[in-house]
């Protein structure tokens, strides 16, 4: 399915608008360079369509003051490009995925990644202090701490904890509906 849309004063697309379209699959963008000539890209901000390498990692990010500016994948180039909104002279919707997720687009791009190794820091830091641990008290703990954790990923790392580490443990709690997770506690004589 390909949609054109060309751009000009009495039909101006606004910024999040173009982010919208960019999320849905392939865009053909056509814009002004800043030397007056016309650049015309493939473009996307679908992470399916995006090498998992070149996700974003949760590194800092400072916006430019001018809030026109919009960030988007070059699918030629292989790298991410932005442009002014202002500068955009037509849009070409190529191709539409099924619709994605965009609270996975938003988090991934202000949090960190989450690992094995930081479960393991963060659930010992939260057992240590509370004595009690779920996966949901983790998760919350965990996005606290600037990582961006779903219940269900949360889930398998702690159960890759439990396995793998000798010092924890779970019981399943109110007919398996969810784990209640702890260390053991080396007795002293």
């Amino acid at each position: 399915m390909t949609t054109t849309i060309e751009i000009n004063a009495t039909n101006s697309l606004t910024k999040e608008e173009l982010k919208q379209d960019l999320r849905k699959g392939i865009v053909q963008i056509a814009y002004t360079k800043l030397d007056g000539t016309l650049n015309v890209r493939k473009a996307t901000l679908n992470f399916s369509l995006i090498p998992a390498k070149d996700h974003p990692n949760g590194a800092e990010y400072n916006p430019p003051k001018d809030q026109g500016w919009v960030n988007y994948y070059d699918l030629d180039k292989g790298e991410w490009r932005k442009l002014h909104i202002d500068r955009l002279k037509e849009l070409n919707v190529l191709f539409e995925l099924n619709p994605v997720n965009e609270e996975f687009e938003y988090h991934t791009l202000r949090f960190k990644k989450l690992s094995y190794e930081v479960v393991k820091q963060q659930a010992t830091a939260y057992f240590n202090q509370h004595k009690i641990l779920t996966t949901l008290h983790l998760k919350k703990a965990l996005r606290e701490a600037g990582y961006w954790a779903t219940q269900e990923k949360v889930s398998e790392l702690m159960q890759e904890l439990a396995t793998l580490e000798v010092d924890w443990n779970f019981n399943q709690q109110e007919g398996e509906i969810f784990r209640l997770y702890y260390q053991e506690e080396e007795l002293e004589f």
